[in-house]
């Protein structure tokens, strides 16, 4: 049975906390763990969560909010399970942080901490909601109105991530399928098809892989190959609902083809960047970034940027398999962000560009500066469309356009819809130095120099003339987000997660933004606390510090008279 947790907002008269003397005392409020609770834990809206729980009169479930807590510790300082027991258990600072005051209180066993996160995966994969973000960016929203942040310039990036996962070549891959479907088959069926099997499960994938001659990979491929496809045709019936029958069948359409009914192994280059990574984790794929291959998935990351701020904060994270483009996730992130955000800007790198991020942004009047642009250069010194430059509306439909010379005309459609054509006047274009490499082509009838253009056209321009101003004399505000994506992955070595499929991916790197917040906000407190205090021992200084200031003013003056008494000659 739900129940919110509001217990922890009841004073003590005697705790553990009580106990301490008081210069510890004010230093574990002054800790990240007093921030933590003050801005993340208290803001915690439990009713979120209510769903994973059963409506009917029966035990209460352990407090929610303790829960969620623990998920962000996990994952913001990247402790395994079983430091996380330990640190609730034993750990003064962990417990203060999710609103325990005394050693004594608030115990229960880690299995509640399993069964937690197996509903929210469950909740997650029948309804495609996350509860940890939705909790996540309620609190974010609290934070930036109570700090007074302004949203109207944000930034993103992406990073990949690694889940839990071996490293696979392509034959280990599927020598570790066909063992899973040998340990899925009964004692009759392993009998029947032991000889079959019999040299793919003499030890682990990788010992077969590991034992083979030079040369013979290509063969065993080949058999492999044959091997599935007769167990995909024999073994449908009686286990065709079972899960390593499934992941047979994507392996074998993954890898393999029929040429006129003879199975042959797909080539290397032919396989999708979709294909299976690993029978433990179903949804990973892979990648490759500047020669560089990933396995797993990918994490954007949105961020406030406006130079006003005094502090950043993380408003969105989405993660996804890895092959999944920049700009989708961009265009995805855009009304989620228009609703919970003032955004007017959208700075990121070259690879959050594409037609369908350009619909998305004009229909809800945001601008995007980019560092770089993604997409095919000019050959020779021919000009392009994105070369001119255009005024547009609200709705992003052409106005005026300027050429690279200056001359700026109206925009008219053209005869195809979606189309525009723009003329400009002759007289001036004979003489232009750029006429040589310009793309407006001559009307016969009236001879004025005609541009056509589609809208796409168009959006590619601005965006052109966008970066321009970012490079040329605006600041460069899509550069700090490189430090916040290193702040999300650094709890885990070599970006590698503990964890494997989307849903806890997910989960872990929400939970290591949320972290990231709160440290931000400690840290911009404890500079604040600091300031303050100095300025009020300026303004009205202790006895130490006037203490400190007359002996530093007079100290000459004492050593002078001293020195004379104690040695004349040396004084005069």
């Amino acid at each position: 049975m739900f129940r919110k947790n509001d217990q922890h907002r009841q004073g003590y008269l005697f705790s553990s906390v009580s106990d301490l003397p008081q210069k510890q005392r004010e230093r574990l409020e002054g800790s990240w763990a007093g921030t933590f609770y003050e801005e993340f834990f208290c803001r915690i809206d439990e009713d979120v969560f209510a769903v994973l729980f059963s409506g009917k009169d029966s035990r209460p479930n352990v407090p929610v909010n303790v829960l969620v807590g623990l998920e962000v510790l996990k994952s913001g300082f990247g402790w395994s399970d079983a430091e996380l027991e330990e640190q609730l258990a034993y750990s003064l600072l962990t417990r203060y942080a999710l609103g325990y005051r005394d050693l004594s209180e608030g115990h229960f066993e880690l299995r509640t901490v399993y069964n937690f996160r197996r509903r929210l995966a469950q909740h997650m994969q029948e309804t495609g909601v996350n509860l940890l973000e939705v909790a996540f960016e309620g609190i974010t929203d609290k934070q930036i109105s109570v700090l007074k942040l302004k949203t109207g310039k944000l930034r993103m990036d992406s990073v990949q991530i690694a889940s839990n996962i071996r490293q696979m070549s392509r034959l280990q891959l599927l020598v570790e399928v066909l063992q899973r479907v040998w340990r899925m088959l009964s004692w009759a069926d392993q009998q029947r098809e032991a000889e079959h099997f019999a040299a793919y499960i003499q030890g682990s994938s990788g010992q077969f892989v590991y034992h083979l001659v030079a040369g013979e990979g290509q063969s065993h491929l080949s058999a492999i190959g044959e091997l599935m496809q007769r167990l995909l045709r024999e073994l449908a019936p009686t286990y065709g609902q079972e899960a390593p029958y499934a992941v047979l069948a994507r392996v074998y359409d993954e890898h393999f083809v029929e040429v006129e009914q003879v199975v042959q192994p797909k080539a290397g280059e032919a396989l999708s960047a979709q294909s299976l990574q690993s029978p433990d984790d179903l949804e990973a794929t892979y990648r490759q970034k500047r020669g560089v291959g990933y396995q797993g998935y990918v994490t954007n990351v949105t961020e406030t940027c406006d130079p006003d701020n005094e502090l950043q904060l993380i408003v969105k994270v989405q993660s996804a398999p890895n092959h999944t483009d920049d700009a989708a996730m961009l265009a995805e992130a855009v009304p989620n962000l228009v609703s919970r955000t003032d955004v007017e800007e959208i700075h990121s790198d070259g690879g959050f560009n594409g037609p369908e991020v350009d619909k998305v942004l004009n229909q809800a009047g945001i601008e995007q500066f980019q560092t770089a642009i993604r997409g095919t250069k000019a050959e020779g010194e021919r000009l392009r469309v994105s070369d001119f430059i255009f005024t547009r509306d609200e709705a992003g439909i052409p106005e005026t356009v300027r050429c690279p010379q200056g001359q700026e005309v109206p925009v008219q459609d053209a005869r195809k819809q979606g189309r525009f054509m723009a003329s400009f006047d002759p007289s001036i274009c004979k003489d232009c130095p750029l006429f040589a490499q310009c793309p407006t082509q001559k009307r016969q009838s009236t001879g004025e120099r005609v541009l056509y253009f589609g809208q796409q056209e168009v959006n590619v321009a601005h965006r052109r003339d966008n970066q321009r101003q970012t490079t040329a004399s605006r600041p460069n505000l899509r550069s700090a987000v490189e430090a916040t994506v290193r702040s999300l992955k650094h709890p885990f070595p070599n970006a590698k997660l503990p964890v494997r499929g989307l849903v806890r991916v997910s989960m872990m790197m929400g939970a290591s933004a949320a972290m990231t917040n709160v440290r931000r906000i400690w840290h911009y407190q404890t500079a604040k606390m600091v300031g303050q205090t100095t300025s009020e021992t300026t303004k009205y200084p202790s006895s130490q510090t006037v203490s400190s200031l007359f002996c530093a003013v007079f100290r000459p003056f004492f050593h002078q008279a001293t020195t004379s008494l104690r040695y004349p000659a040396m004084a005069a």
